[in-house]
């Protein structure tokens, strides 16, 4: 093993530095922490030079042994002291330069900037506080911070749930080996010809007839049902939801200028007759659903209740929006709306934030050809093209054989983990809100109707001051509910920590 180190003396002087050896560099250390650090590379490591230098550079900022306003050494003098060559220095300056760690001034050399425009090196989950749990704080700050703590209240699966990583890194490595002009240009305007492709075929396996021109693809299910909204809805329009239903869809309806219906959804299904009623008042212009898998109840619609709601659309001549994102931890039983009505008032949404990873955003529109072309003019003056590149990944994922596997052990997962929650909820004191059919969540709660002193809200912010994020049960309603809930996702299984916190909740808030 070989290691060179570059000793800073001072903050002042930093050209007055010198390299030894690291024995002799500890012996000869003195002085202020504060006024002493080391460049230390080390050639057996499997960290390329270039990187170990900027990584070292960077953590003497962050932690102000390099003060705004310093000077690193020339090019030439370090590559000396360390015995490297004097382009991997350059490299790690050009690096530095890059993340905006070091500024680069013509003729004078590397400075580090000054305060004003330093961007802060501190990890952004460093400084995740929150003393309140808003709309806001559930819909955006917990995507940010929530990782940090313990979860069951998110939306999301666990890393290590996810579509096997190494299908996933192969499939990144094939897109990679891709001509370079593929992977940088813009994509079609409706998204990857060939994913387009494969998704016809597994439509068509539904028995849903569908060619690829009827698709477009999205960043995911929320960027499908905003092109959805912004193309076929106009402020003041009136759309029927599910109560409770997906919470990030209510507030996108909302902030278009709709007026909001709520459906209630329960045990028993949709409340159809309730939305005849509010449907012969208001005469709707959509309804957003969730066939499978509904979020947050976990529950599947009927059959009989998914012909009477396509029933009521063609007597009422509204649309159907159909949320199908958890349908692959379905069942082959389950009714699927686009199918049954062939794509004539039903759009279908779908995504693989579930069974991929959240992080290529990639999902799809799928309606008829007579509303293909607004909904691509939407998609262009909102955001342009979609990323080809994450699209070429998920076709390399879909079309692995293990992926199928893997979604497969998912679902296997989820049954185990669901029952063992349920227990952990009901030995707490909680009651369910509806029994699952599957998928990732579960919603429960207690029979005490909230008070301006304690709801949902109120003990959510208890328990975030205890590490936990829990979903209120308003978060997913137009109006607050009548009664205390929340969401649980099965997959956090940070139980026995939850468990001792709801046990605590009744005595707290003198309900016994």
């Amino acid at each position: 093993m070989h290691v060179a180190v570059y000793r800073f003396e001072s903050l002042d002087g930093l050209d007055g530095g010198m390299a030894e050896s690291p024995e002799r560099y500890a012996k000869s250390r003195s002085g202020p922490a504060s006024r002493q650090f080391a460049v230390e590379i080390d050639r057996s490591s499997g960290v390329g030079l270039v990187e170990q230098i900027a990584s070292k550079l960077s953590e003497a900022v962050a932690n102000g042994h390099l003060t705004p306003g310093s000077k690193l050494p020339s090019v030439r003098k370090l590559a000396e002291q360390l015995g490297v060559s004097a382009f991997t220095v350059a490299g790690a300056y050009d690096l530095l330069t890059a993340r905006h760690v070091v500024s680069a001034r013509r003729g004078a050399g590397y400075f580090v900037p000054q305060r004003g425009s330093l961007v802060s090196l501190v990890p952004e989950e460093a400084r995740a506080e929150a003393s309140s749990i808003s709309d806001f704080w559930l819909s955006s700050d917990v995507f940010a911070h929530g990782r940090l703590l313990a979860s069951p209240g998110c939306g999301w699966l666990p890393s290590d749930w996810y579509s096997d990583r190494t299908v996933i890194s192969n499939a990144i490595r094939r897109v990679a080996r891709s001509k370079p002009e593929q992977l940088v240009s813009y994509g079609h305007p409706a998204g990857y010809h060939r994913l387009r492709q494969h998704i016809a075929r597994e439509l068509s396996e539904r028995s849903l007839t569908i060619t690829p021109d009827q698709i477009v693809l999205t960043h995911g299910v929320t960027h499908a049902l905003d092109l959805v909204v912004r193309t076929c809805l106009q402020p003041g329009d009136a759309v029927l939801v599910e109560s409770p239903g997906y919470s990030n869809l209510n507030g996108l309806i909302a902030r278009h200028g709709c007026k909001l219906l709520p459906v209630a959804r329960g045990q028993d299904g949709l409340d159809l007759d309730a939305a005849a009623q509010l449907a012969q008042m208001h005469r709707p212009k959509a309804m957003f659903v969730t066939t499978v898998l509904h979020n947050p109840l976990g529950t599947t619609l009927r059959p009989t209740d998914a012909y009477r709601l396509l029933a009521l659309a063609e007597r009422f001549h509204f649309l159907i929006i159909e949320d199908d994102i958890c349908r692959r931890f379905g069942t082959d039983f389950d009714p699927c709306l686009a199918a049954m009505d062939g794509l004539s008032r039903v759009i279908s949404v779908n995504g693989y934030s579930k069974t991929i990873a959240p992080s290529l955003r990639s999902g799809y529109v799928a309606c008829n050809r007579n509303m293909v072309e607004d909904i691509l003019r939407t998609k262009m003056v909102t955001g342009l093209t979609t990323s080809e590149v994450s699209e070429r990944i998920v076709l390399e994922v879909l079309s692995d054989p293990n992926h199928r596997r893997s979604v497969e052990r998912i679902s296997t997962r989820m049954t185990q983990a669901r029952e063992a929650y349920r227990s952990v909820l009901e030995e707490a004191g909680l009651c369910l809100l509806a029994v699952p059919d599957g998928g990732m969540f579960l919603s429960a709660g207690w029979p005490v109707a909230p008070t301006k002193t304690c709801d949902a809200r109120h003990i959510a912010e208890d328990a975030l001051k205890e590490g936990l994020i829990l979903a209120p049960g308003n978060f997913f309603h137009v109006s607050p509910p009548d009664r205390i809930w929340f969401r649980f996702n099965v997959a956090h299984q940070d139980t026995e920590r939850l468990q001792t916190f709801l046990r605590r909740v009744p005595q707290r808030y003198g309900w016994h």
